[in-house]
């Protein structure tokens, strides 16, 4: 059977540079609808569907709409319940697959403790500074990091190796997972398993890693951030719809939460109107966290391994 592919938000200068050899195919960018995805699919007769970055829901009723056409979604990502309607794909003969959970899982972790440690010192701040002619020892405020307490909320494969990282650096570790109840799969005496009120309440750091479900959709709200210790710096490599962005705009405004750090956003690329965007008290990058030359071949070589129908 011949492959007709769809790439949606998938970026083809990385994949020019890291796997030449990539199955040509038909490109749109996110922000996609689901009238737009269809008329494509019709027109090209696209039958295999290479998603990466995806700001919408597959769900039964667009799936019942490609029945015909697409047998294959092949997802760049590692979880993939809040993307698309797998019980309507299973039903409707059109196959799904998705990257290994375990597959950058330490690229996302060193990513999220170099934001942290960009917001703690400094670091961006200082070198934009020096290099438009300004030395000012006394210009911005580099924290210190020992003796504070790191929150990490979920205990996935990124989770646990953000507290593997953070063992030496002389915090006091509290972490979050979905079922408390349920003993972790090992124990450590370096890090304390808590609610994620008391989370919130006493970590001067909080890194998000949690999948994006029903649950977890908009966990980090108002009443949420009300818990926060003042003056406390979050990082978030989980999905933007984790929080209520307005509220952590509301948040920093305040001066409640002293830093965002955000790889991820609830509607991606991010417009330039986006309450984050000029605000001073963040950090974003364009949902990268994940990718290293390495990470980038690994992943091609697996994305591009499971698109036999």
């Amino acid at each position: 059977m011949n492959m007709n592919l769809l790439y949606i938000g998938a970026c083809r200068e990385n994949l020019e540079t890291y796997y030449p050899d990539y199955i040509k195919g038909i490109f749109i960018d996110g922000g996609v609808t689901h009238e737009t995805l269809v008329a494509v699919i019709k027109e090209h007769g696209i039958n295999v569907l290479m998603v990466d970055v995806l700001d919408f829901f597959f769900t039964a009723d667009l799936l019942e709409k490609v029945k015909d056409d697409v047998r294959l979604i092949n997802f760049s990502y590692q979880s993939i319940e809040s993307l698309v309607d797998l019980n309507a794909a299973r039903d409707f003969g059109i196959i799904v697959k998705k990257l290994p959970r375990d597959i950058y899982c330490k690229e996302v972790a060193e990513f999220a403790l170099a934001q942290l440690l960009c917001a703690c010192k400094g670091s961006l701040i200082f070198d934009r500074d020096m290099r438009t002619g300004v030395w000012n020892q006394a210009a911005h405020t580099n924290l210190s990091m020992t003796g504070k307490t790191l929150g990490i909320v979920g205990y996935g494969n990124i989770g646990r190796h953000v507290a593997t990282l953070c063992q030496t650096w002389g915090m006091d570790i509290l972490v979050t997972k979905k079922d408390l109840d349920t003993p972790p799969d090992h124990m450590t005496p370096y890090y304390r398993f808590v609610d994620l009120s008391t989370l919130m309440a006493q970590s001067n750091f909080i890194v998000l890693a949690v999948p994006l479900t029903k649950e977890t959709r908009y966990m980090v709200n108002q009443e949420c951030l009300a818990k926060l210790k003042p003056g406390a710096i979050m990082v978030n490599v989980s999905r933007g719809d984790i929080v209520d962005e307005e509220a952590v705009a509301h948040a920093l405004n305040s001066g409640v939460l002293y830093k965002y750090c955000t790889d991820v956003f609830s509607k991606e690329p991010v417009e330039k109107s986006h309450c984050f965007v000029n605000n001073p008290h963040t950090l974003l990058s364009p949902h990268v966290a994940w990718a290293t030359k390495m990470s980038l071949k690994k992943t091609y070589d697996i994305w591009f391994g499971q698109t036999q129908i």
